[in-house]
């Protein structure tokens, strides 16, 4: 979604593109004008979806661009920014379709229910934004990790589950276009961002399934350039946590931890490392220290007390009650079975 700001006060201008950029539904486009004629220009050349203008302007004041808008692009939606309290100027601006009129100085809550008022119009229903950010998230999840049928299960599962349903052709382009961008960001924080080309140009789709067909193009075209990228040298993200955890033995490090380590959301890491290893993370620590512990005890100069530090054990007790359920023996017990005192 496009949104155009008419303002001829830099410092003011500057203001609302910040405001505009912090809604929680992020723009394909935010462009800027410094009046009214040039405003329209812009509108004439990118046909943007909603228009945030001033009212008093040199070349063309808001109420007549908002007057051309009317007559020649009906389906722009538009709102007055303006530090005139005129009502004859609100007034005008509602015969031209104008939806909100708001007063100088305006705060960023303002703005955002400005902007949620205006998409409602366009859409008849404004799609919950945590939904479409969730589905975006867990499908760079599997296109980083190159599960191609889990994608393509996302993917469907964005056709079936009522995900766009309520919005319109426009907004459809609009969240695809948002959730493209969110997984191309993801992708340059894991250190890698693709080439080619990764955003539709809105308004190409004739239907909302031709719409789709195109973000799994872009999908399957991004996991296609991640693929010949890594050309076999990819690190399996389990593996990867698993010898991070390895490492870490005498250390208390979270779930959290380990999942941001290897770049995932702590609940899908949680769900993968358990369908991969078929235990818990901490099932899976607890094993690996018992398992190092086994292998310490059998060294004499060390004592059960230094070996339980060294495995992440600061309770003497506990570590040797959890060893002992692990191996049938207390520590003390097992060392002795190598004639170790």
């Amino acid at each position: 979604m496009r949104v155009l700001i008419v303002e001829d006060e830099p410092i003011i201008q500057k203001g609302l593109v910040k405001m505009v950029q912090r809604y929680p539904a992020s723009f394909s486009a935010i462009y800027t004008a410094d009046d009214g004629e040039s405003a329209f220009e812009t509108i004439q050349r990118l046909e943007p979806h909603l228009v945030l203008t001033d009212l008093r302007m040199k070349r063309m004041d808001g109420l007549e661009l908002c007057e051309r808008i009317y007559r020649e692009y009906g389906h722009i939606q538009v709102a007055i920014i303006s530090g005139y309290s005129d009502f004859q100027y609100a007034q005008r601006a509602m015969e031209y379709g104008v939806k909100r009129y708001m007063l100088k100085p305006v705060i960023q809550q303002d703005v955002h229910d400005m902007l949620k008022e205006l998409i409602s119009g366009m859409t008849g229903n404004i799609i919950p934004v945590h939904k479409y950010v969730d589905w975006a998230e867990q499908l760079e999840q599997t296109i980083w990790m190159l599960q191609r049928e889990e994608t393509n299960h996302l993917l469907e599962e964005g056709k079936r589950s009522g995900l766009f349903e309520g919005l319109n052709l426009i907004r459809m382009e609009a969240v695809l276009n948002d959730c493209l961008t969110m997984i191309v960001e993801r992708l340059e924080r894991r250190g890698w961002k693709p080439t080619s080309q990764c955003r539709e140009e809105e308004g190409t789709a004739n239907t909302k399934m031709e719409a789709m067909v195109a973000f799994a193009g872009k999908v399957s075209g991004i996991m296609a350039e991640l693929q010949l990228n890594r050309k076999g040298n990819f690190k399996d993200p389990i593996e990867e946590a698993k010898a991070f955890i390895d490492r870490h033995l005498a250390e208390n490090i979270t779930l959290e931890e380990v999942a941001k380590r290897v770049g995932l959301a702590r609940t899908y890491f949680s769900a993968l490392f358990k369908k991969m290893t078929g235990e818990t993370f901490v099932h899976y620590r607890i094993k690996k220290r018992m398992e190092e512990a086994r292998k310490l005890v059998a060294i004499p100069t060390l004592t059960i007390t230094d070996i339980a530090i060294l495995v992440g054990y600061e309770d003497y007790p506990h570590f040797t009650k959890t060893f002992k359920n692990f191996f049938g023996v207390s520590p003390s017990e097992y060392r002795a079975s190598f004639g170790i005192e």
